[in-house]
Order: C-alpha cells, then sequence, then structure tokens
C-alpha cells in the first residue's frame, strides 16, 4: 500500500469510527500527503537544505455540545481509535455553558486541483538551492545578518464529514522570509507567499532586490530619533495593509464573542470612502478553495464605504448570528494545529489621492510596521493562550473578563518610517503608533495604487496564512516613543 492509499484508507476509518461513536454529534476528518522543501541561507551561505514527505490525519469532533481538534501521524488502526477518545475527552471536558451549532443537513462534494502552473515538485531540491542562494548573495547592502528561509509544499488533502461532505483539494504553497541587516541599522524583513507553487521561486531575486533597496534607503536617511504626540500620517500601501489586518481581526465572530471587540456590523467606522472585501483570489498566499469545514470560499464585504458590513463566522457563529458562513474557517500551516476563523486575502478599493496629496502637511510616512502588541494583558493572553476550536467557548472566557480589561488597543512599532518634510521624506524614524479601531474615523485620504503584503498571523498558537492588498491610507495617531 501506497503512502497516498495509506492516507485514504485511514480518513475512512476515520469517519466511520466517528459514525458510530454515539458520543459523537458531528464530526470532520481530514488526511495530508506533503512533499515539502526547505532551504535557508544566511550571509555565510546555505546552512540547510532539505525536503521531506509526511502524511497524517486530523479530526475536528462535537460532543457534549463543544469541540476538540487533533492531528496524528499515526495511521493505525489503535492510533485513530485514540484520536476519537482524545478528541471526545476534549470536549467533554470543556463544560462548555454554550452548545456549539453544526450543520448537519449540507453536504459538499468538490475536487480542486489547486492554482499552481507548476508545482513545487517539479523543481529538485539542489535547483531550489542554487536559486535561494544566488537571490541571498545578489545584494548591494553589505549586511551585518542576513536570513532567507525559504519552503515549500505540495500537500493533497482530503476532507470528510459525517453528514457526507467529501472535498479533495491539492495546495502548492512557497513563501519566504527574508531578513536582512545592514551594518548599525535597524532590521529590513519581507515575507513574500503564493499558493501557486513553483512561481516564487522566479520572483524570489526580484523580491530579495526590492528589500535590499528599501534597506539601502533606510541605512541612507540621517536618523530622526522617535517622535511623539498627534501626528498626521501616511501609512504606505504595505503599512495600510499590516493595519487593515489588525482592523479586520476584531471583525471575527470570535474575537467579539471575546468581547474583544467594540464594533458590531452597521458601525461606522468613517467617514472615507473605505471598502475591505475578504476575497478568495486564485493563487493567493492566503486563499483557498475550500475552508476547514468543506465549506466553498466566497468573497464576503466587510466594511462598505466605512461602515462595517459583516463579520467573519465559522458554523456555529454564523449561526447565532443568523448569518451564511462563507469559508472562513481557515486551516492552521502544517494541520497540527486547530483551523481558525480568520480573513484570507483582504483587498481594500483604491481611492483618488494622489502621493503628494497624502504627503502634504503630513509628519510621517509608514512604509512598515514590526509585530503588533496588544496593550491589555487579558486580551494579549487570551489571544496567545491555546484556545478549543469550539468558538462559542469564547462566551464563557467572555465571563472572566475583569472589569479592568481596556481591549482593542494596539502598539505598531514603526519598522520602517520617516519624517515628512515639506511633502517628501526625511529622516529615518522608529515610534510606536497607538491604533484603536476608533483611529480608522481619521483617515482623510486613501491612495491610488495598491500593494500585496503576506504574512502568517498567530491566533490561539495555529499558524494562519494571509494577504492583504491596498494602497496607501492618511489619517491622525498619537506617537509614542519606541517601545
Amino acid at each position: 500500500m501506497t503512502d497516498r492509499e495509506a492516507v485514504a484508507d485511514a480518513v475512512d476509518e476515520l469517519v466511520s469510527l466517528l459514525d458510530g461513536d454515539d458520543r459523537i454529534a458531528f464530526g470532520e476528518v481530514g488526511g495530508v500527503y506533503r512533499d515539502a522543501s526547505e532551504v535557508v541561507v544566511t550571509e555565510e551561505g546555505v546552512r540547510n537544505a532539505s525536503e521531506f514527505t509526511t502524511t497524517g490525519v486530523w479530526c475536528r469532533t462535537f460532543a457534549d455540545g463543544a469541540a476538540a481538534y487533533r492531528f496524528t501521524t499515526d495511521l493505525s488502526e489503535e492510533g485513530l481509535a485514540d484520536i476519537v477518545d482524545r478528541t471526545v475527552a476534549g470536549s467533554e471536558g470543556l463544560a462548555q455553558s454554550t452548545p456549539a451549532h453544526v450543520d448537519t443537513e449540507s453536504t459538499h462534494r468538490a475536487v480542486h486541483e489547486g492554482w499552481a502552473a507548476e508545482s513545487v515538485t517539479e523543481r529538485d531540491l539542489d535547483e531550489k538551492r542554487a536559486i535561494v542562494r544566488a537571490a541571498a548573495a545578489d545584494t548591494e547592502t553589505t549586511p551585518e545578518r542576513l536570513r532567507l528561509h525559504y519552503s515549500d509544499e505540495r500537500s493533497e488533502v482530503s476532507l470528510a464529514t459525517t453528514a457526507g461532505s467529501v472535498v479533495r483539494t491539492v495546495v502548492d504553497r512557497a513563501d519566504a522570509d527574508v531578513t536582512l541587516v545592514p551594518p548599525g541599522e535597524s532590521k529590513v524583513r519581507r515575507h513574500v507567499g503564493t499558493t501557486r507553487g513553483a512561481q516564487l521561486l522566479d520572483g524570489l531575486p526580484e523580491a530579495v532586490d526590492a528589500l535590499d533597496r528599501d534597506a539601502l534607503e533606510l541605512a541612507d536617511a540621517p536618523d530622526g530619533g522617535s517622535p511623539t504626540g498627534d501626528a498626521v500620517v501616511v501609512l504606505g500601501p504595505e503599512a495600510a495593509g499590516q493595519l487593515v489586518h489588525e482592523l479586520a481581526g476584531y471583525l471575527a465572530a470570535d474575537i467579539a464573542a471575546f468581547r474583544f471587540s467594540p464594533l458590531e456590523p452597521g458601525d461606522r467606522l468613517t467617514d472615507a470612502p473605505l471598502t475591505v472585501d475578504d476575497a478568495v483570489e486564485p493563487g493567493s498566499w492566503g486563499s483557498l478553495p475550500y475552508d476547514a469545514e468543506g465549506r466553498p470560499t466566497t468573497p464576503v464585504r466587510l466594511v462598505d464605504r466605512g461602515r462595517v458590513e459583516s463579520f467573519l463566522y465559522d458554523t456555529a457563529m454564523a449561526a447565532e448570528a443568523e448569518r451564511s458562513p462563507a469559508g472562513h474557517v481557515v486551516p492552521a500551516i502544517g494541520f497540527e494545529q486547530a483551523p481558525r476563523i480568520h480573513h484570507r486575502h483582504l483587498r481594500v478599493r483604491p481611492g483618488e489621492a494622489t502621493v503628494d496629496e497624502l504627503l502634504a502637511d503630513a509628519d510621517l510616512y509608514v512604509r512598515r510596521f514590526g509585530p503588533a502588541y496588544y496593550r491589555d494583558q487579558f486580551e494579549r493572553t487570551q489571544r496567545d493562550g491555546t484556545m478549543p476550536p469550539s468558538t462559542p467557548y469564547a462566551h464563557d472566557v467572555a465571563d472572566r473578563i475583569p472589569d479592568s480589561a481596556e481591549p482593542a488597543r494596539v502598539a505598531l512599532p514603526v519598522a520602517e518610517g520617516f519624517r515628512v518634510e515639506d511633502g517628501t521624506l526625511g529622516a529615518a524614524v522608529e515610534p510606536t503608533l497607538s491604533w484603536t479601531p476608533e483611529t480608522m474615523a481619521t483617515i482623510d485620504g486613501i491612495g491610488r495604487a495598491p500593494r500585496e503584503v503576506t504574512g502568517v498571523a498567530s491566533k490561539h498558537k495555529s499558524r494562519i496564512p494571509y494577504a492583504v492588498t491596498a494602497p496607501a491610507i492618511r489619517l491622525e495617531a498619537p506617537l509614542r516613543g519606541r517601545e
């Protein structure tokens, strides 16, 4: 029996076990056969180059009104029986006060062969190593430190449910995380990713070259310190994308159930014509044709001309809100951790403002932010901690929220920023921008030219891919010193 056949048999066996277990109201089973490779290059050369094949299965079961998720590489009968017992025990152990709603009627049957014209498996490891090494070596900057981490995988994924859904997909995912530290300067970091397979290898030299140019510009700028106080800030397209990524996090139904979000559908964010869609872009790093519940992924308008139009839901939270789920239960990279409600590829509609109009009378231009920091300790702890894959459990957590909690206050450290002097970029600065969703009310300009930013978000220990395409945005925000 081949490894692929073993995975298929394990999925069938696991569905049968769930179907025959009276403790389980509903179950989802997935199997994956994955060919992957990895190349790591530093300023000293190739540090690692490897390729490997993995197989595994996972299941999410609903029992006693709650859900639990487990992944295993043990495809034996004993291993499959054990994963069922552990998920049931996990569900029952939650003692969840609000039972989860599951859809036991809808069935989905589909096959999707992915968006890659050329799979990552069609390039051998030696060719990948040579491309990554050459891209890292071709920089004008002489870095103190450089690290280029390239990884790819071709995953053949099967999903089946006890309601009869069967979905089979192929994901050809590749990404690169590049960090460059010029002499005496702050590090410059970029992520690029795609589900178009080997296409990323062809574009990698250009991506590293763009990073190199940004590092040189930052190194050539004089040090402008860390300005503080209220400021007119122009967010470049990539920084604007990072900000909209944070905004969309507060439009997830589970985050709202935690009482971390001050927003509701129908709320007005801004008088500016800000329109944000969560799209399904073929080949995007964050897009998949079906989500972890087996539902087709469909576009959703989150913000329409400044007004919140919709949240992101799974089946359980959509039932509570009397809305339709649109495929927002995103599998974690690698499948070892539970899927989470998350956006896929956010797209911000361009505006009419020119670059000169945005920079006029501005104080600061931000090209990139560093990782966000959630100021409220309770919110930060819940976001960083492990959570069950049963979103109504958020209501139980919300009942424990302290009166002193002040969620939805985010510190965004400026990683690449410049003072604006007479409409032109000047000295390099690294303040921290204080942001809340209410900050969006100060938007008074949206640029014309969008750019894409990709990344990997950590939500309750699950690593979730996402992408944002956004133009520059101008707003007002308070600045603090470097934190």
